[in-house]
């Protein structure tokens, strides 16, 4: 093991400032910063490793799109297809 002194380089100057830009970019560097500074904020406020949100709660769909009930009851509703006609 070395004595050598840490090389982090003091706030405010031009090196930190780069730093601190690529830190910023890469969520896992940035977690890990925070972390080491005691202001860790909780997992789920980083976007994950693909970028891609997850959509939530409700993004996807609840029932078969493509069965014949839903096909028929979006046509009886917006009165397409075989209930164009229908007067009800």
């Amino acid at each position: 093991m070395s004595d050598k002194k840490s090389t982090v380089p003091e706030k405010g100057t031009s090196q930190w400032k780069k730093n601190e830009k690529i830190i910023n970019e890469h969520p896992g560097l940035k977690q890990a910063r925070d972390i080491s500074e005691g202001i860790e904020k909780p997992a789920h406020r980083y976007k994950n490793s693909s970028g891609q949100w997850h959509g939530g709660k409700g993004s996807a769909p609840r029932v078969d799109t493509n069965s014949e009930q839903y096909k028929d009851n979006f046509d009886r509703i917006f009165k397409q297809g075989k209930y164009s006609k229908d007067k009800t």
